[in-house]
């Protein structure tokens, strides 16, 4: 291959978009697979839709599971005429194939919940209108990951997430990881940057990197350098002084702007987002930002909501979030590759996340051409999501039954450690009680176990604590263990939401009384939707496993999880004589969970409003009494704890 330095065209060195999302597409099933050799001039007998879209969540199309056609015309300006233009879908459920102006532009095959981009610049009529085709096809296949039938949640068809054309200058980035360091001790970090471009034929360029506070865009540090690439990957470092690290109850975040210069100038910016943040596992304990800590959490399903499907909106995405929030839970997994924006929001809002690939108890053993696919998912997910100080650790695979070859995992877990990332990686198990020293969570760095004693692991309950022990002496022998998984499933199993309830408390108690369970994710947030659901149709076939309903309509099981998750307590609330006062005494949990409380403050509701008072730092096990005043003496005073991110942790009674 010839070295090329960058050649460059004056431009205006920015990202142009047109979305693409919303109406002016017209759909269609296509259960003959007439397809595109009969309707290369058009989609006939289609309706109009808007995008983001799924059919299985529409009258008559729910359960089609088969080839449709999206059809849509947008007019491209002429001023991009000599610009580089990708039509970029967030993610296309699940085997697609793309058409610009009767032209295939590329094919996206075996993966649904990935980004996926063309370049189409030559493709395009500029100052004029555009026809861009997509076939789809959900079709369950032996070819795919999730693997043909053998998975837990909707199989919802359609272009289900975003999607833009981008216009770029000269030679674009193509990504910007940062991989922080820091220095415990003042503060200080240092970071390495790679940065890939789309055309790896540049192999010369200058750079210069600016680091911004992500709230106020006030610069932090700046440097600029010209760089050969190694593989296609430029490579240099940066350093700072002094850093505010992210954590779930401090989000701070920061944004690294790359500005490629060339002859003529500002050729190309891209801004993407990143944290200080470090995790360490030390004997049986993690460590966030030097400070052990043991976490609660719960599962969210996404595509639940029957009016949405895998195609939800924003505002969905956010609801999810703020009751995960509400229930006191850090820590949450995916069960395969989430749409961007609701990871925005968990850099946002301090969630840890375990984000996994689709590869959900079967196939066992997977051929070449499998595995070969799980690293291509593997890739595109970690090249996403790189810098995102949410991501807790990359999961490779959860509940995978009777691998008689091993190795695989092995090969997971190293090429996702290839990335050289500050997440770990996991391997989810279901059977750790059972395989112990032999199990596959044990090779990557976090073991796992989904605990159903009483339910799906068959006897009752009071296995829990025994099994933990046995795990513990037999198999983890110093390490830690997460717990990824627990809840009841209706109606498979009877009891409804009391039997929720007392199964949760029950195992939450063995767990929190088992000082090397790091933490817990309970399954789940939501009723959700699943084509295997026990319960409904059509639309409505779903598993009742939630906390709320699949429209989030809470249950009584919801304040319970609230309140084992919550770091604090109230001890007491004393009112004084006269009633205008009263004593307050709070304790901070020292089991699961555990941590250190910073920044937060005590709120009651006083006679002529609202009144705080900010806590002093709580060690696990502290407890902190305070006088508050101007009190109602005819009602029960309201007091509450609340986190520095303004969600409440805990109220009195």
């Amino acid at each position: 291959m010839a070295v090329a330095v960058l050649a460059f065209t004056p431009g205006r060195a920015q990202r142009d978009t047109v979305a693409l999302d919303g109406g002016g597409w017209t759909f269609r099933t296509d259960a003959d697979s007439a397809g595109w050799g009969a309707w290369q001039a058009g989609v006939p007998g289609g309706r109009e839709i808007r995008v983001p879209h799924t059919w299985n969540v529409e009258d008559g199309t729910e359960r089609y599971f088969g080839l449709a056609w999206y059809e849509r015309h947008t007019e491209v300006p002429a001023a991009w005429k000599g610009r580089r233009v990708r039509l970029c879908f967030d993610a296309v459920y699940r085997d697609m194939v793309c058409y610009v102006n009767g032209r295939e532009a590329g094919r996206n095959t075996g993966t649904g919940f990935t980004p996926v981009s063309f370049d189409v610049t030559p493709l395009l009529r500029y100052g004029a209108s555009n026809r861009i085709v997509v076939a789809v096809s959900n079709r369950f296949s032996e070819h795919a990951f999730p693997y043909k039938a053998s998975f837990d949640w909707p199989n919802d068809g359609g272009i289900i997430r975003p999607v833009a054309l981008v216009a770029t200058d000269g030679v674009p980035v193509r990504y910007a990881h940062i991989r922080p360091d820091v220095d415990l001790s003042d503060s200080s970090a240092v970071a390495s940057v790679k940065i890939r471009l789309w055309d790896e034929r540049v192999r010369r360029a200058d750079f210069t990197l600016t680091v911004l506070d992500w709230k106020n865009r006030e610069p932090v540090a700046e440097k600029r350098v010209a760089l050969k690439s190694e593989d296609g990957v430029f490579t240099t470092g940066m350093v700072f002084e002094k850093v505010r690290l992210w954590h779930f109850d401090a989000p701070n975040l920061y944004v690294m702007r790359v500005d490629v210069h060339g002859p003529k100038g500002l050729q190309d910016r891209y801004e993407t987002r990143f944290g200080f943040r470090k995790l360490a596992i030390e004997g049986d304990r993690l460590l966030l930002n030097g400070e052990p800590v043991r976490l609660p959490g719960v599962e969210y399903m996404p595509g639940s909501h029957p009016d949405y499907g895998m195609a939800e909106p924003v505002g969905v995405m956010a609801e999810a979030v703020r009751l995960m929030k509400e229930l006191n839970c850090v820590v949450t997994r995916f069960h395969w590759q989430q749409d961007a924006r609701i990871l925005d929001m968990m850099d946002e809002q301090g969630m840890l996340v375990q984000e996994e690939l689709p590869w959900w108890q079967q196939p066992g053993d997977p051929n070449p051409e499998l595995e070969a696919l799980l690293k291509h998912q593997l890739d595109v997910t970690v090249e996403r999501d790189y810098n995102r100080p949410s991501i807790l650790s990359w999961g490779v695979s959860n509940e995978v039954y009777q691998n008689t070859d091993k190795s695989i995992y092995q090969r997971m877990i190293d090429h996702a450690r290839s990335w050289n990332t500050n997440a770990f990686v996991t391997v989810v198990s279901n059977q750790i009680y059972t395989t112990l020293a032999n199990d596959e969570s044990l090779m990557a760095d976090i073991p796992t176990w989904n605990d159903y004693s009483g339910t799906w692991h068959g006897g009752d309950r009071t296995q829990s604590p025994v099994r933990l022990d046995e795990i513990n002496e037999k198999a983890l022998k110093g390490r830690p263990l997460l717990i990824t998984e627990h809840g009841l499933c209706e109606p498979r199993f009877v009891g409804g939401d009391p039997r929720r309830i007392t199964e949760m408390t029950y195992h939450y108690d063995a767990w929190a009384k088992s000082p090397f369970v790091m933490g817990c994710i309970y399954f789940s947030l939501n009723d959700y939707r699943t084509h295997v659901g026990e319960s409904g149709r059509g639309r409505y076939k779903a598993r009742i496993h939630g906390l709320t309903d699949m429209w989030f309509g809470k249950k009584p099981s919801f304040g319970v999880y609230a309140g084992l998750a919550s770091p604090v307590y109230f001890e007491s609330v004393q009112q004084h004589a006269g009633g205008t006062q009263a004593e307050v005494t709070i304790a901070v949990k020292n089991s699961l969970p555990s941590y250190t409380l910073r920044g937060y403050t005590l709120v009651w509701d006083s006679v002529d409003g609202e009144r705080s008072l900010p806590l002093p730092v709580l060690n696990p096990g502290d407890k902190f009494t305070a006088k508050i005043g101007g009190t109602d003496p005819h009602r029960k005073p309201r007091v509450r704890v609340v986190r520095p991110t303004g969600y409440v942790a805990a109220e009195n009674d």
